[in-house]
Parts: structure tokens; sequence; C-alpha cells
């Protein structure tokens, strides 16, 4: 059962009208059971992991708090728990990895439990608070489980902070109209941006990247940012349906995803991007790595080795840790050039407002094209397969392919690339507003009652007219 699947159509409304109907007190007994039957839809053996990290943490928790004072006791404890699941996540995700690397062959095939990437780095987060006293151990067995497998976020995150989320599963959640149709406006926007925009795109970049040794360095580049806004609507997509749906059940998750093609700097760009993970690596890696606090030289590895261990947690292959340490590279890189560069714009002798627009645009542009670059990588099935189509982007960039390559033959048609065209173009609407107001679907509830239905109808029927385009599964499943 995924968001875009007609059980989870019947599933949600099911679990919401119980949820606001029954008596407060068993409202999160039902979440879970809710959340567990989820989980169940994807495989049901695989609850037994979800149960092992859920249990194994909330004991450890308990006896931090217990061991209070007591170093030595303390980082058995932890260690143990950390050890155990993050051992989950190395055995079923690298374990095929780790036997390449080792030159090991074997025949045993293991397939990836969804989510556990997701839902180990959540209980790792909580452990680690616990043991650093930043919160207590969470005492009742039900609301910690709860917090483990929220069914929103579980198969694909945002990744949770037990110090934001506990809390308010001991709140009670009263039926409030203006927050729950924020809620399934956040869902609906979600939905427009996997089934419109990420299922036509795939289209394209899969036709692309799967014949790239016929493909020119024009397509090639074109199949490229064609995933760039795959991934982020895919993504995206994922991020701001869980965020609704949890909206609706009264519980606010972070979010996920803030308008990354804004971005002015790489730095930038990741502080918008898959917003809980990266946080997740500076609170619980990078800082204890030292942060900047020991140097630039320091400061510059430590980037690098965070961005490489978030590579590998995106897959078990080597295309992912480059994406990664290239990631890391064009960071550190504008650390180091951030001097010469705000030299030279000083330098230019155009000021005002028009000046500081261009000097924006232009970041915008090289920033983005950084992180094409990096994402050849991520999408390509091997490195040499990467480096052919780097090679191709750089050195086979013909001009007169430009001309000769119809969009209407990258397996869209003329209608449904007009649809992207056009799907695209209130995404970048829809974008704007957010980045100006920091809440577009909250100015758009504002809208006058004519002007809002016109929306809803628009996203329905787009939605609705491309049920059947494209593959089903979000692409982070996969991770």
């Amino acid at each position: 059962m995924i968001f875009n699947s007609v059980a989870f159509a019947v599933f949600f409304p099911i679990i919401v009208i119980i949820y606001f109907l029954m008596p407060s007190r068993y409202r999160n007994v039902w979440l879970l059971g809710s959340s567990y039957i989820y989980y169940m839809s994807q495989e049901p053996y695989y609850l037994i992991l979800l149960l092992a990290s859920t249990i194994s943490t909330y004991f450890a928790a308990i006896a931090l708090d217990k061991f209070r004072g007591r170093k030595i006791s303390m980082r058995i404890t932890a260690g143990i728990a950390v050890v155990f699941n993050l051992g989950l996540l190395v055995f079923f995700k690298y374990f095929g990895f780790l036997s390449e690397i080792f030159n090991s062959k074997s025949d045993f095939k293991l397939v990836l439990p969804v989510g556990i990437s997701f839902y180990v780095f959540q209980v790792l987060g909580y452990t680690i608070d616990v043991y650093r006293d930043d919160i207590k151990a969470e005492r009742n067995f039900f609301d910690y489980a709860l917090f483990v497998s929220f069914f929103p976020q579980l198969l694909a995150g945002p990744i949770g902070r037990a110090g934001k989320l506990l809390v308010q599963f001991k709140e009670i959640h009263e039926f409030e109209y203006e927050r729950i149709r924020h809620g399934l406006f956040r869902m609906l926007v979600g939905y427009f941006m996997k089934l419109v925009i990420s299922n036509r795109l795939a289209i394209v970049t899969d036709l692309i990247y799967g014949n790239y040794s016929e493909c020119s360095g024009y397509q090639m580049l074109l199949g490229t940012i064609a995933y760039a806004f795959q991934i982020y609507c895919d993504f995206a997509s994922y991020s701001a349906i869980a965020i609704g749906a949890a909206e609706v059940l009264g519980i606010k998750l972070g979010e996920n995803f803030r308008q990354p093609f804004f971005a002015v700097s790489c730095q930038d760009l990741w502080k918008r991007w898959h917003v809980s993970l990266n946080a997740w690596f500076r609170d619980y890696l990078y800082f204890p790595l030292g942060g900047s606090r020991k140097g630039k030289i320091r400061k510059y590895i430590n980037t690098l080795i965070i961005f490489a261990a978030s590579g590998l947690w995106h897959g078990a292959a080597w295309t992912y840790v480059i994406w990664g340490v290239l990631s890391g590279i064009f960071q550190v890189s504008g650390y180091i050039l951030k001097p010469i560069r705000e030299f030279i714009i000083g330098k230019i002798p155009f000021k005002g407002g028009f000046a500081a627009k261009c000097r924006k645009i232009f970041s915008i542009l090289l920033t983005f094209i950084l992180f094409l670059i990096s994402l050849v990588f991520f999408k390509s099935t091997t490195i040499e397969s990467a480096i052919e189509i780097e090679r191709k982007i750089f050195t086979e960039f013909d001009l007169s392919t430009v001309f000769s390559t119809s969009f209407f033959s990258l397996g869209l048609g003329s209608l449904n690339f007009m649809i992207l065209l056009i799907s695209l173009f209130l995404l970048l609407v829809y974008d704007i507003l957010n980045e100006r107001t920091g809440d577009a679907a909250a100015n758009i509830l504002k809208l006058t009652k004519t002007k809002r239905w016109a929306i809803y109808y628009l996203l329905t029927l787009m939605i609705i007219g491309s049920a059947n385009i494209g593959a089903a599964q979000f692409i982070y499943f996969d991770f």
C-alpha cells in the first residue's frame, strides 16, 4: 500500500474518521495498530525488524536514564543499541556491497526492507538524544512505538525527532476544519507533483538514460535536467503527502524540501534538499566529528565525510558514494572560493537591485549546473556509464542535435508534453509563492471561494488524468 494507490485512498479516510470519533485515550493505540497494518501491507515479515528496532531502543533509552552519571555503563548501553540497529541496516542494505568489496562470491540475496534506512536513523537519533540528556527516555511503550512507526512518515520520512514528535502524541488533537483543509491541500499538491509531473518526467529520463550509448551530449543533458526535476517532484511529493496526512491527524512533521532549485550555493542547496536527513548528519555526525570548531582543514574533511556517508546511505553502490563525494567537493570548493567570489563581485561596476538580481540568477544557475554534474552518478547504474554520460555532455554537445531532437519523440507525445509544461509552470508559481511567504498552501486557501475551487478542480482533474502514467512507486523507496 503506497500513497498513490487505491488501497490508501480507502485506508486513510477510514483511519481519520475512526480516529476522531473514538475517545482520545485510545487514539494512539489506534494509530499504532493502523501503522503496523500499513507497514505489513508492504511485507508482513519485515514488521519483525521494525519491532526489533523499537524494542531495543525503548529499553536502551530507559537504561540510559537509569545509568545517568555512570559514563561507562551509558556508553556500553548506547553502543549496544547503536551497533544492533546499524547492524540491521548494514546487513540488509549492504551485504551484497560488502561482499563485492571483499571479493566474497555469494548467491545469497537480500531484499531491502522498505523504510529501514529511515526508521533506523530515527531510533538512532532518539537513542543519542537520550544519551546526551537532550530528552528523557519515553516510558510509555505505545507512544514510543508510534513515534517509530507513524505511518505517514514510516516508509520515506521525513526523519522525525523525538523531542518534537513524542510530545505531540501526548496531546489531544480535535477535529479542526482549517488545519484539516490545509493538510488535505498539501496532500493534493503532493499527488500533483508525483502523478502529473514526476511520472511524466520518468518516461523521458528512462528513455534517454536507458539508451545513453546512442544519445548525443545535448540529449543526455536534457535527460539529466529532466531527472533533476523528476527526483525533486517525486521525493518532495512524498514528503508533502506525509506532512499533509499527519497534519490532518493533528501531528506536525518538519518540512523536508524548501525550494532547493532556488539555492544560490551548494551549501544553500543542502539546507533545502532532504532537510531532515541533512540535519541528522549535521547533528549526529558532523558536530561530533568537530564540525567547524577545529579549523578550516578539519571542517572540509568533516564535510566530505558526511557527504560520503550520505551517498552511502542512499544506496549500496559506488555511484552513490561518488555522488556524495562530488557534492561534498562542490560544497568545500564553495567555502574556499567564497573570498575570491566576493572580491570579483565587489569589482563589478554595476550596482543596485538589477545587478543583485543578475548575481542571484547567476548563482542559482551555477549551483544547478554543479548539482546536475553530480546527479549523473546518482542516476547511472555503473561508474563506467556515468563517466561516459559526463564525457558526452562535455565533449559531444553537437548544436545540430538541438534542432533535430523533437521533444515529442521522447516518449510523451504532444499532449502529455504540453501537460508537462503547464504543470511545471504551475509548480514554479507554487514554489515562488512558497519562497516568498513560507506557506503557499495557506495563502491559496485565503483566496476567494471561486478561485480556490477552480484550483482544486484543475489539480484534481490533472491528477485523475495522469493516474495510469509512469511508475507507481516512489524513488526513495529504494533507499
